[in-house]
Formats: structure tokens, C-alpha cells, sequence
């Protein structure tokens, strides 16, 4: 079930489908909700006038801490876009801020690196429905695809044997796609490599002491480090 507090707006709660609920203030968020993996917790901000105002009154500090500390995974989902002018002055009303283009940067890595709340984006109002739901879908899987390689194809099809073996070279700590094709040109079977000296490997302009140490120990001790 979702939770929003009595304070947002009928039409998201209606959006959301969610029960308002005074629990959602006292964790720092506008919106609560169960994932497969934790409580996610959303402090929303319309881009630029909530946001700023809650600069200026403190409330953005006060809400941070007890989110970060509240929920799993701390939202501050931001609506709407920033617009500078050529000074990089935020813009409000057609008006510069006193607020610079660097400084709202600043302030938005401090959410992160201070407090550990993640920054969103949604096009507006309308769209924050959508990207809540996104989110709740999110936190609600394992994601392992920045972990995992993408399967073997060839250039032109059907891989070739260079590119098998250099596919296979990748699975190498420490072995990227560019180091693994001139491996394959210095080492044109599996074999080759495996008997190779760590002086050999030493050798290799892309490899270098270190890196050449993580290969030789991983290929004869099996130890990744």
C-alpha cells in the first residue's frame, strides 16, 4: 500500500491510488511505499518555487535527515526543470535568483554525499505518478546488468575463433574489450596465455606491473584481487 501525506495534492493521491497517512511526515516524505527490497520514501519538490522556498525556510534541511534515516531508499524527486540565464542565474518568473547554476549542483550532490538521498526528476506534477511507480518496480528487483557481460556476437555474425577468444579473454579480471583484442593478437590460444610468464605479461605496454601481477595470480591461483 502507498502512503501519501495528508498535505499533496487529491489528484496524486488518486494517481498513486494511495491512503493518506501522517507517518509519511514523520519519516521526512511526501509518499511511502513498500518495495521487494526496502521501505522507499519520496520528499517532492516543484521545481522552482517549493524548492526554493524550501532553502529559504530551512525545510529541505530539516526533512533530509530523518528520510535518510526513516526509509531504505530516500527519494528527493525533484519537478519540473531549472532554467538559467546567460549569467547562469536560476530564473523564477522570468526574474534572476540570487541562486547560481554551480550552487544548485552543490546542493543537490550535498542531498547524496551528506545525507545519502538519491535525486529524481519528473516532467511535472502529471508525470510524478509514473515515475513513483518506476521506482517502486525498481527497488523492487535485483539489478545485475552493469555486473554481467552481454552475450558473444560477431562483427559480421557468427563469431570467428578471434573473437571467441577474446570474448573468453574478457572473463579476466582486469581484461576490458581493447586489452582482451590485443591479448588475442599475443596470444592466439587460451593455452598460450596460461603458460605465459609473469614477465611476459609484464611486457605488454596496455598491462603494466599491477595489472599483469591480477592476471598471472588469477589464471594459476585462481585468486581475484
Amino acid at each position: 500500500m502507498i502512503l501519501i501525506s495528508p498535505s499533496e495534492p487529491a489528484e496524486l493521491r488518486e494517481a498513486l491510488g494511495a491512503s493518506s497517512s501522517p507517518l509519511c511526515e514523520e519519516k521526512g516524505a511526501d509518499i511511502l511505499a513498500p518495495t521487494g527490497k526496502g521501505l522507499l520514501g519520496i520528499q517532492r519538490k516543484e521545481i522552482p518555487s517549493d524548492f526554493l522556498a524550501s532553502l529559504e525556510d530551512g525545510r529541505l534541511a530539516r526533512e533530509l535527515p530523518p528520510l535518510s534515516r526513516g526509509v531504505d531508499f530516500p527519494i528527493l524527486l525533484l519537478e519540473g526543470i531549472f532554467i538559467y540565464d546567460t549569467d547562469d542565474c536560476l530564473r523564477v518568473g522570468g526574474r534572476p535568483t540570487r541562486y547560481k547554476r554551480l550552487g544548485i549542483k552543490r546542493l543537490l550532490r550535498s542531498a547524496f554525499y551528506s545525507h545519502g538521498v538519491y535525486v529524481e526528476h519528473s516532467g511535472g506534477l502529471s508525470e510524478t505518478p509514473t515515475v513513483v511507480k518506476e521506482l517502486i518496480d525498481y527497488f523492487s528487483h535485483d539489478h545485475i546488468s552493469l555486473f554481467t557481460r552481454p552475450k558473444l556476437q560477431g562483427l559480421w555474425g557468427k563469431p570467428i575463433p578471434s573473437e571467441q577468444i577474446s570474448y573468453f579473454y574478457q572473463g579476466v579480471p582486469g581484461v576490458g574489450v581493447v586489452l582482451a583484442q590485443s591479448l588475442t593478437n599475443i596470444f592466439p590460444k587460451p593455452a598460450d596465455l596460461v603458460t605465459a610468464s609473469l614477465d611476459d605479461l609484464k611486457a605488454i605496454p596496455q598491462v603494466g606491473k599491477q595489472r599483469a601481477a591480477r592476471i598471472y595470480k588469477f589464471l594459476h591461483d585462481g585468486v581475484v584481487k
